[in-house]
């Protein structure tokens, strides 16, 4: 959950990369410029975390002790093999997906003012990458003859709207509590981000867990941060930091109840 929520922060396609790149090229940072830095810096972070959890701390499930009491107590319960059936077009869909990110990163790469083979660009990457994915959009639902009803009733869309319209009202507040008050946040934290800009990626992970996602915690911050003459070279290594959504977790009921420690059932893969 940990990795996935900071891969957003390096996802070219991403909203918070979207709003990222394009605050950052008013100040000489193009979007594969910012790529070339978050994605590798994001997946060596990653896996190297991943490796000190591993050797140095016991992961195992089964050791677990609250796991092990609520299995003693009955409250986990084993659901047994379960079969997956993949529909024909299910990799089609895939493909056009990933043919949609080559897409966005191509136009912005072509349209780069580093490499100057446009002059003038028809559109900015922002909007660039919303017609893109929602043009691979509407092809997957027409090629891989999607059934339009089924979509509104799937568990992924409806979780998705539901979290969308609880992190809105989350990150709606947080917006709107620092913009009445960034003039005290300039006057105060003005020249103590000067004079240690590495707190700015502190201030960015902890906002973001009460403003529970990284494109409003960017959104929120970022232009405050760069106002306070923040080198935008220190923003761009502070940026995988508003990936703290983790730390509390206030639409997400399960957590509460310790559902995540269930274990994962085998599944066995049927093809079509």
């Amino acid at each position: 959950m940990v990795s996935a929520q900071i891969a957003i922060t390096a996802s070219p396609i991403s909203a918070a990369v979207v709003y990222m790149s394009s605050v950052m090229e008013g100040h000489g940072i193009s979007y594969i410029h910012l790529l070339s830095v978050v994605i590798p810096s994001t997946l060596l972070a990653v896996l190297v975390m991943s490796f000190l959890v591993t050797m140095l701390f016991n992961s195992k499930l089964s050791d677990d002790p609250i796991y092990r009491k609520r299995l003693e107590e009955g409250l986990i319960e084993l659901r047994g093999e379960k079969q997956i059936e993949i529909k024909p077009m299910a990799k089609n869909s895939v493909w056009l997906f990933l043919l949609g990110v080559i897409c966005v990163v191509v136009y912005a790469i072509v349209n780069s003012p580093s490499l100057g083979l446009v002059e003038k660009p028809l559109m900015n990457t922002t909007n660039a990458i919303l017609i893109i994915m929602l043009s691979v959009a509407t092809l997957t639902t027409i090629l891989c003859k999607v059934e339009t009803d089924a979509i509104l009733n799937s568990s992924t869309f409806k979780a998705g709207m539901s979290a969308c319209i609880c992190i809105l009202g989350v990150a709606w507040l947080g917006d709107t509590f620092v913009s009445a008050n960034i003039d005290w946040i300039k006057d105060t934290a003005g020249s103590v981000i000067q004079g240690h800009p590495w707190l700015l990626a502190v201030i960015f992970f902890f906002a973001s867990a009460l403003l529970y996602s990284q494109a409003a915690t960017a959104k929120a911050l970022m232009p405050m941060a760069l106002a306070l003459n923040v080198s935008p070279l220190t923003a761009v290594a502070s940026f995988a930091a508003v990936s703290g959504l983790f730390i509390l977790r206030p639409t997400r009921l399960w957590l509460r109840r310790y559902r995540w420690m269930t274990p994962v059932q085998p599944v066995s893969v049927i093809r079509l």
